[in-house]
């Protein structure tokens, strides 16, 4: 009798401790979890942002290629209404914007040989289907692992894109492959620019120039409305342009060449941010262009000015602190988004002779 009460006893000492010691181990966790969340999370923002980094660093080695190849940067195409033309070469009669002209030096040649139909003047059914193939399929390299995922997403404008021809199919304009980097057009505000030239067909296109905003060679703007008003493009790449490394007065290591754009993240997905409302093959427009007019941002609502629409315009990431820029050089570095505004917008100058690049 003794012994059988005793070790019931010892039974429910025992249990008793075990149910306690796991109620302490389950806070322990907890305790641990807590604090080791923040420096996963921390880890994996830090290896998003170096992919960013490893992603520009590709742009910048493929514009450099570019530039050697033909003597100046990629060309910033014509306008939002225009895709890319791979009939119409790298300079200023080409349509696409900078993404579009560096594919060859990223290996993705065939893409970019898509809309090719051996007619530049003219749309024929299989360049408008080679386009649509061009523009649904995303590229990975474009996105921002931090901001969204690399699919492709709602066009939303519905624009007629590709080659801004009359005869595109409903299908053509629904979804879209998008980037999250955009060229450096200067540290002028010039907005999403204009549309570029009518659609192909009789007269040759190149008698149309007249219908848009006309831009030389290195950036000398000329407003169809207002023939005097002339405004120089200060950056690297923007509409027709085709500035060289004899171009940025500066230094090509203290000039920006690319970089993450500002998006307000209500618009990720939907086509409603008008700094994302088209395709990664698009003209010049604020779609693939930036500008250092105004302070970078983190993605959401410019504090500096909230209903701005000039939002659409300046660089930025989804990043908490920094965004990243490759400069004309080649090299990559991470921004502050406290960076000196002045400093910032001499960056995007490529000939003003301020060189402080902190």
């Amino acid at each position: 009798m003794r012994i059988a009460r005793r070790r019931r006893l010892l039974s429910k000492w025992s249990a008793g401790f075990t149910l306690v010691e796991l109620l302490v181990v389950i806070a322990i966790i907890g305790v641990l979890v807590a604090l080791l969340l923040p420096a996963v999370q921390a880890a994996r923002e830090s290896a998003r942002r170096t992919t960013c980094i490893n992603q520009l660093k590709q742009f910048a080695t493929a514009a450099v290629n570019h530039e050697n190849s033909v003597k100046h940067f990629p060309t910033g195409g014509w306008g939002w209404s225009w895709v890319g033309d791979a009939d119409r070469g790298f300079g200023q009669d080409q349509p696409g914007g900078w993404i579009y002209n560096i594919l060859p030096y990223m290996e993705q040649a065939a893409k970019h040989d898509m809309p090719k139909d051996g007619k530049p003047n003219e749309h024929t059914d299989p360049q408008l289907e080679g386009a649509r193939k061009m523009l649904i399929d995303p590229i990975s390299i474009l996105y921002c692992p931090t901001r969204r995922n690399g699919k492709f997403y709602n066009e939303g404008k519905r624009n007629k894109f590709a080659n801004n021809s009359a005869t595109n199919p409903a299908d053509q304009r629904d979804f879209v492959g998008r980037s999250d980097y955009a060229a450096n057009a200067g540290d002028h505000s010039i907005g999403s620019g204009k549309g570029g030239p009518g659609g192909m067909g009789t007269p040759a296109i190149m008698a149309m120039y007249d219908e848009w905003v006309t831009v030389n060679k290195t950036g000398l703007l000329h407003p169809r409305e207002n023939p005097t008003g002339n405004l120089e493009l200060t950056g690297v790449s923007f509409q027709r342009s085709e500035i060289g490394f004899r171009h940025i007065e500066d230094g090509s290591s203290n000039t920006y060449l690319c970089g993450e754009k500002y998006l307000d993240p209500a618009g990720y997905d939907n086509g409603k941010d008008t700094g994302d409302n088209e395709t990664w093959c698009t003209g010049h427009n604020n779609d693939n262009f930036r500008t250092t007019y105004l302070p970078p941002s983190r993605d959401g609502i410019n504090p500096s000015s909230p209903t701005n629409p000039e939002n659409g315009e300046i660089f930025g990431s989804a990043h908490p602190t920094t965004w990243q820029a490759a400069y004309c050089d080649g090299h990559v570095v991470t921004v502050s988004f406290d960076v000196d505004p002045i400093v910032h917008k001499n960056r995007g100058n490529r000939k003003d002779g301020n060189t402080d690049v902190q």
